[in-house]
């Protein structure tokens, strides 16, 4: 099972897992961690529709016509008085309720602070470790199949790419590189939904690594031995104004 099949599989129903998701969950911590999220929607839209649920139940029953009362017939019927526009049908007040519990879940969701920028690219690294241990040049067209996916091309000017893969990334499919310079392997991650002004580095988790403003979005390398990052980083930069 692939990610994409993964992430349809979850969104569809996230607390009921075929085997072949539990497989994949296992290998995979970035589709377990998009489970856990939505698991922990789902469980806040069930707490607030509760608290409105309890208050429907402790609402008085309707009365009930007394059986031993005498029935009489009238003559006339009585001219049908219409309910007072103030008094609507429980229905309504529930849907109502509902809607507003299922808004503000949502909202109480939306606005937890996310992860930093940094700590997701590292751990999306981390779960493909074989990835560093690629010595053979890809060939072109599986690059170029691996930018169109993300929506960009590279110039010129870059080091040999030994490992290519589109990846999900952030709800967007990224290009994710490694890339062999003098100094050793750095992985790339060329991402155009994720825009900075400023160069930002961060160490972390035993990398090194430097986010840069790109033409589209940003550019983030990282290395798993300490080394100078800026070099590999502009490449890419350059390399994606070329194309452009």
């Amino acid at each position: 099972m692939t990610c994409d099949e993964a992430r349809i599989h979850i969104g569809a129903d996230p607390e009921n897992a075929s085997p072949e998701l539990l497989a994949h969950l296992q290998r995979c911590p970035e589709c377990q961690a998009y489970r856990e999220q939505m698991l922990a929607f789902n469980t806040k839209i069930r707490t607030a529709l509760a608290l409105d649920w309890q208050k429907v139940q402790q609402a008085p029953p309707s009365a009930l016509p007394d059986k031993s009362a005498t029935v009489a017939v009238l003559p006339r019927p009585a001219p049908r008085v219409p309910p007072p526009k103030h008094k609507r049908p429980r229905l309504f007040a529930l849907a109502a309720s509902i809607a507003a519990a299922s808004v503000i879940a949502l909202t109480l969701w939306l606005s937890q602070p996310p992860e930093s920028l940094a700590v997701e690219i590292i751990k999306h690294v981390e779960g493909e470790p074989d990835s560093w241990h690629q010595t053979q040049q890809v060939d072109n067209a599986a690059i170029k199949a691996v930018l169109s996916k993300g929506g960009v091309k590279l110039g010129p000017g870059m080091q040999p790419i030994v490992y290519a893969s589109s990846c999900w990334f952030r709800g967007h499919f990224v290009p994710h590189l490694v890339v062999t310079t003098p100094d050793g392997p750095v992985t790339v991650m060329i991402l155009v939904n994720e825009k900075i002004t400023v160069p930002q580095q961060f160490n972390e988790s035993g990398f090194s690594g430097l986010l840069v403003p790109a033409p589209a979005g940003s550019v983030a390398v990282l290395s798993r031995t300490p080394m100078p990052l800026e070099h590999p980083a502009s490449a890419v930069v350059e390399a994606l104004q070329s194309a452009t």
